[in-house]
């Protein structure tokens, strides 16, 4: 199944650079003996691309029009280039080790890795760079600052135009996705809690033109509103963080996903708690009914909790159900303990 429409990468590509057809179709600096010359395909083919009425066009075309744009001129999800099928699961090995917090692990096997990929690939370098620099930083061998700056020349390895374009607008692959959550990690491990914020805003915007298909899209998705959620949570801007929780936990029952379903329970019911401790959940009732709506919410918030917790150990993140049995522990230190 394929991850991107032709139609919707060269459209929203084109919008992010805000060319006109004419403009994208135009080649300058050739010879002009004859019109055909001067122009990549007619508006009318590009218009008729754009639209979906044309599913395929000339290879000669196509890479024209992508290096136009500035894009490398190949398949959009194209991630590693390996001539080894071992590759491919030392990279999803590293994932699962770097996601574990086991670097060492991670750190020999993208080392055992690297001869395996085809020198001189794009996004071959983009992913040793983006996943050199995590373990770098997760091991304290950098900064956050030169961490987002050595994601940030990372991702301009495919996307060089990208200080230019509006994030919200650009079909990004799976690698360069990665990379994105990063820098929005970055934000915020720097405390830019603002640069995060509308960081993560574009992102959660970009996912939702749903530009890719329904696998990639509902785990971007996730990426964006987790991230916004546990921001919010921050802020203590509680009605903004429990809404990003309804919509992610509405999003994993509608693909039948566990996905980061934990996560928002998790937040869901931090933020009722602060409700509550703040008079916020409550204002306005009489004692009487105060109480009793006090009693059933904490009991609603328990049954989340635990739900939380089996669902984070089925998913096998021993970090958070380690954290989410800390926050039970402390709502909740009379009720029958968690395993």
């Amino acid at each position: 199944m394929a991850v991107y429409r032709l139609s919707t990468t060269v459209r929203m590509r084109r919008g992010a650079l805000r060319m006109t057809r004419l403009e994208l179709i135009e080649i300058r600096g050739e010879a002009e003996t004859e019109a055909e010359d001067n122009e990549i395909c007619s508006v009318d083919t590009l218009k008729r691309i754009e639209n979906g009425k044309v599913t395929r066009i000339k290879i000669e075309v196509y890479t024209k029009i992508m290096r136009k744009m500035g894009a490398l001129p190949e398949r959009i999800y194209a991630s590693l280039f390996v001539m080894n099928p071992q590759a491919l699961n030392l990279k999803a090995e590293i994932h699962i080790h770097i996601c574990f917090g086991e670097y060492e692990q991670a750190e020999k096997k993208l080392k055992k890795l690297e001869p395996m990929l085809i020198p001189d690939y794009p996004r071959n370098q983009q992913y040793l760079m983006e996943k050199k620099a995590v373990l770098a930083y997760k091991q304290g061998e950098l900064t956050a600052e030169k961490y987002l700056e050595r994601l940030l020349d990372a991702l301009r390895l495919t996307v060089p135009m990208f200080d230019r374009i509006d994030i919200a607008e650009w079909p990004f692959n799976e690698n360069e996705m990665d990379i994105l959550s990063d820098i929005g990690n970055a934000y915020h491990w720097m405390g830019k809690r603002d640069e995060e914020f509308q960081f993560l805003l574009k992102l959660k915007e970009n996912v939702e033109k749903k530009y890719m298909n329904p696998a990639h899209y509902v785990v971007w998705h996730m990426r964006a509103l987790t991230g916004l959620s546990q921001l919010m949570c921050m802020e203590n801007k509680h009605e903004e963080s429990l809404e990003y929780c309804r919509v992610g936990i509405e999003e994993c029952k509608k693909w039948r996903i566990l996905g980061s379903v934990y996560r928002f329970l998790y937040d869901t019911v931090w933020n009722r708690e602060q409700q509550i401790r703040e008079g916020l959940f409550t204002d306005g009732e009489s004692p009487e009914k105060e109480e009793l709506l006090i009693k059933n919410e904490r009991a609603s918030c328990r049954k989340q909790l635990v739900q939380a917790y089996f669902l984070s150990v089925a998913q096998g993140d021993v970090h958070q159900s380690e954290r989410i049995k800390e926050l039970y522990e402390k709502f909740f230190p009379n009720d029958a303990k968690l395993p």
